[in-house]
Parts: C-alpha cells; sequence; structure tokens
C-alpha cells in the first residue's frame, strides 16, 4: 500500500497519491498540504460540525414539544434517513476526494453550472452560520450568568462572537493539522461531559425513575406531531458530510473520508439516542409535559439536579462545542471557496495558499468577514434568538436542495462515468429513498406555514438563487466560461503508475 506523504510536481502544486486500480497510484492535485489528516481528526471534523453537545441539549426541548413523551424514538427513524444520505455522499468521496465537496461533485456528475449553483446554495449552510451560532450560544451563557450570578452583561453575545470567529480564524491560519488536532480534543470533551451527564441522569432519575417507555410506538399521540419530531432529528444530524471537503488534506482520502461520514453519523447516531433518553429520564418522565416550556435549558436544570455545585460543566460543554463547530464550519467554508477560485469560477485571489502552513489564507480571512458580517447584520436585523432560528430555516432549505442534487448526480456519476461499477442500490435505491425522505421533510417544513420571522428565509433563499442564476448569466454573456472545463478538475484522478512500495515495506 502506497503511503501518504507528499511529493512535489514540480509545478508548485503538490500530488496526493492513493492506491487505485491494478495497484495504480492516483493522485489529486493540490497545493493544500496533503495528507496531514487522520481518520479520526477527519471523523472528528464531522462530528463537531454536528456539534454534539448543541444537538443533543438544544433540540431536546423542540422534539420534546412535538411529541412529549416518544421523543427518543424519533432520532433511530432520523439515524436511518441520515444514513441513507451518508451512503449516497460516500459514492462521491470514493471517486473524487476534492476540496470543493459538492461543487465539484455535481460539476463532474451533472454539470459545471449546476455544480456552481449548489456551491451558491451551500454557501447558506457552511460558511454563514459561524456568526449567528456564536451570537446565539453568546446570549445563552449571559443569560445563564445573569440568573445564577445577577451580572447583566447585555455586550457579552457580541463580543463572545468576535473572540470566538477571530479565534477560529487565527487557529485556521496556523494549518489544517492544528486545526485538526483541536477538533478532535475539543470533540472528545464535549461528548464526554455529555455523556457524563447522560449517566449521572439514569443513576438520579426524576419522577418516573428509568423506565424504557419512551421507545414504545404505542405511546405516540400524535403522528403529525411525531413526524414534526422526526424532523428536527433529522437537523440535528446536520453536518455529517463536514469531512468530505477536507478530503485533499487528509490521509488517503478515497477511504478515510468514506469512514470519516459514515462514523460520524453512526456515532451520532448512538449518542443522540442514548443522551436525548438519558435527559429525559433525568428531568422525570412524569413531569415531561413540562420540559418544552421550562424557562431555563432543561440540560442545565438537570445538570443542577445531578451535579449540584459543578452544573456549569454542561455550559463548558457549550463553549467547547460552540468554538468547535465555528471552527469545522469555517474549515468547510474555506476550502469550497478555494476550490471554486481554483477552478475560475471566483476570484483567482482566493486561490493563494500560505508558503508554510499551507492553509487557503484569503479564504479564511473570507470567512472571518462573512462570520462578522452576517452575525453583526442578523443581531442588528431580528436579534441572537431570531436570527438563529431563522437561520436555522435557511439552512434546512440549502440542505435539502443540496442533498437533494446530490442523489441525483451519483446515478448520473456512475451511470455515465463508472457503468462496470453501477449498483442498484447505492445508486438508485438509496438515492431515491433519500430523495422521498427530503421532499418529506421540505412538506413538513411549511406544514403548518412557518411564522415570522422563520417565515423571512423563504424570500432570502429563493432571491440567493436567482440571484447566482444572474451571475451565471453574466458570465456566460461575457463569456468568462473557461471554468466551465475545470470545476470538476480538481477532483478528477489521474493513474500515474504502479504503485512502488515504500521504503521499509508495506505501510
Amino acid at each position: 500500500m502506497a503511503t501518504m506523504d507528499d511529493s512535489s510536481r514540480g509545478d508548485g502544486e503538490v500530488r496526493l497519491p492513493t492506491v487505485g486500480p491494478e495497484n495504480k497510484v492516483l493522485v489529486v492535485p493540490t497545493e493544500l498540504k496533503a495528507g496531514a489528516l487522520s481518520l479520526p481528526e477527519a471523523l472528528m471534523q464531522s462530528v463537531t460540525t454536528i456539534a454534539p453537545a448543541i444537538a443533543a441539549l438544544f433540540f431536546t426541548p423542540a422534539v420534546v414539544g412535538f411529541t412529549g413523551i416518544t421523543s427518543p424514538l424519533a432520532y433511530p427513524i432520523a439515524f436511518l434517513i441520515t444514513l441513507m444520505l451518508g451512503i449516497v455522499l460516500v459514492q462521491f468521496t470514493r471517486k473524487m476526494p476534492a476540496a470543493g465537496g459538492y461543487y465539484t461533485y455535481i460539476s463532474r456528475s451533472i454539470h459545471p453550472r449546476a455544480g456552481w449553483l449548489v456551491a451558491w446554495m451551500f454557501i447558506l449552510y457552511a460558511p454563514t452560520v459561524g456568526g449567528i451560532v456564536s451570537l446565539y450560544m453568546g446570549n445563552i451563557l449571559q443569560q445563564e450568568i445573569q440568573t445564577n450570578s445577577g451580572a447583566n452583561w447585555p455586550w457579552f453575545p457580541w463580543a463572545f462572537m468576535l473572540v470566538i470567529v477571530t479565534g477560529v480564524a487565527l487557529l485556521q491560519y496556523r494549518g489544517i493539522t492544528l486545526s485538526g488536532r483541536t477538533l478532535l480534543v475539543l470533540g472528545t470533551i464535549e461528548m464526554g461531559i455529555v455523556l457524563l451527564l447522560a449517566i449521572w441522569a439514569i443513576t438520579n432519575p426524576g419522577p418516573g425513575g428509568v423506565n424504557a417507555i419512551s421507545y414504545n410506538p404505542a405511546n405516540i399521540s400524535s403522528f403529525g406531531g411525531f413526524a414534526l419530531a422526526i424532523v428536527f432529528s433529522i437537523q440535528a444530524f446536520t453536518g455529517w458530510d463536514g469531512a468530505a471537503p477536507l478530503a485533499e488534506e487528509t490521509a488517503n482520502p478515497t477511504r478515510n473520508i468514506s469512514r470519516a461520514v459514515i462514523g460520524s453519523i453512526i456515532l451520532l447516531g448512538v449518542f443522540l439516542i442514548f443522551v436525548t433518553w438519558a435527559i429525559i429520564i433525568g428531568w422525570g418522565t412524569n413531569n415531561i409535559a413540562k420540559l418544552p416550556s421550562s424557562a431555563e435549558l432543561p440540560a442545565v436544570v438537570v445538570a443542577k439536579h445531578v451535579w449540584g455545585p459543578v452544573w456549569w460543566f454542561i455550559l463548558f460543554a457549550l463553549l467547547n462545542s460552540t468554538f468547535a463547530v465555528v471552527l469545522a464550519v469555517c474549515n468547510i467554508g474555506s476550502r469550497m471557496w478555494y476550490a471554486m477560485a481554483r477552478s475560475g469560477s471566483l476570484p483567482k485571489s482566493l486561490t493563494k495558499v500560505h508558503p508554510v502552513y499551507r492553509t487557503p489564507v484569503n479564504t479564511i480571512i473570507l470567512q472571518w468577514l462573512v462570520n462578522i458580517v452576517t452575525g453583526f447584520g442578523l443581531l442588528w436585523w431580528l436579534g441572537s434568538v431570531n436570527g438563529y432560528f431563522y437561520e436555522s430555516f435557511v439552512l434546512a432549505l440549502a440542505v435539502i436542495l443540496v442533498y437533494g442534487m446530490g442523489n441525483i448526480g451519483v446515478f448520473f456519476l456512475y451511470w455515465r462515468q463508472y457503468r462496470s461499477e453501477f449498483n442498484i442500490f447505492y445508486h438508485v435505491i438509496f438515492p431515491l429513498l433519500s430523495l422521498a425522505a427530503l421532499g418529506w421533510l421540505a412538506y413538513e417544513l411549511f406544514n403548518p406555514f412557518p411564522a415570522a420571522p422563520i417565515s423571512y428565509g423563504i424570500p432570502t433563499v429563493g432571491i440567493w438563487l436567482l440571484l447566482g442564476i444572474v451571475i451565471l448569466v453574466v458570465m456566460a454573456v461575457r463569456g468568462k466560461e473557461e471554468w466551465l472545463t475545470k470545476a470538476g478538475e480538481s477532483a478528477f484522478e489521474i493513474v500515474e503508475g504502479p504503485a512502488e512500495q515504500p521504503a521499509g515495506g508495506p505501510a
């Protein structure tokens, strides 16, 4: 097996080798730091994009509000739907280890213009959420500080956001290796704290004791409410694809990115199913009706009950989760913009790579600016809380479009370019089932029709899509379409010749 070392092409690029068919070396041109991330670091990139602590602790009140005691039952169904989406993505990552993610996948499988539009919509998903997530969590932390100490710091949320997004940008600048190791540590800490809370909650249950009535389908009181709980549970998994844009910087990307994507879904599936149930047990199944309307975050209430004076550890987990998720989504955004600029569909200045750290410095700066502008913009327009839920709705709509195009693209990729590997399950049945699930998710998002300001997300997505189409038309009219032949180029695997055994024998 070939080792994942960097070898110069002599033209400023780096070859990213991996073993392909007939034991031949396949290379992907990249100026980024090839092979810098191990499998655990790539896995934690996806895990922290999901944000385990936030997903487990903040989605629980909403899910319980929809379906009550059976809320933990929604997560296994959401897990299966997400797993199908992950299997579809893996079909791309096995063939296209590229920084562009869905931009590259759709450009190569359907058409570069479709890939550009998908990347344009993707901007509403990962690159724009860091600022508002930091603001929202800063607001939660400020409320807890005021409740428990009496200190009123109205400036705390926006100051917290500035510290988080600036710290993330500086960490990104210093290299993907440092970012990957940081995510590995932070992700382990936040999952560890939340798991400890879950275990303590089970050993110190609230009224009703330890029971499994949450997993009894007979206790579902409203199938409409249960359907909405599944929708929110699917949103809790959002981020499982976070490792894909870091493929060029991951060791053995065709294998490790696939494992990171599927591994994050499985890991978070087990995590969310267990933790949600445990929080409900710690709260008390006999008092479940009061959980959604709790003035304080239910997880904090449970932490105070089981941990006493050290309940603040759960706030530390949320702080930890906030920094990790912002770092993870900024990794995604900066790499996507870099890949788009490399192909020529964004300004060439965004392709600048640091000569030592091998990071896309200008896209990191752009990502920092986007976080600041969207964060302060939503704070001024809607406030930190309404801005967070508005952004969540926009994100859900964008994700449906992006994943939907992925499900279509995987069929065309294997039918046109890899017919000998075409699989009826992976390339037809799973994509169709995933499309059906996404269609159902879209229906439920509008049933009932969302109230303002969440509903403002609908014209936001529509205007953004229209603007993307206008940009494509302008580029076509001006004759600037050389990028069309390069949009999927970064993913093309080039057969170089027989793989050589590294010194010292097989790795």
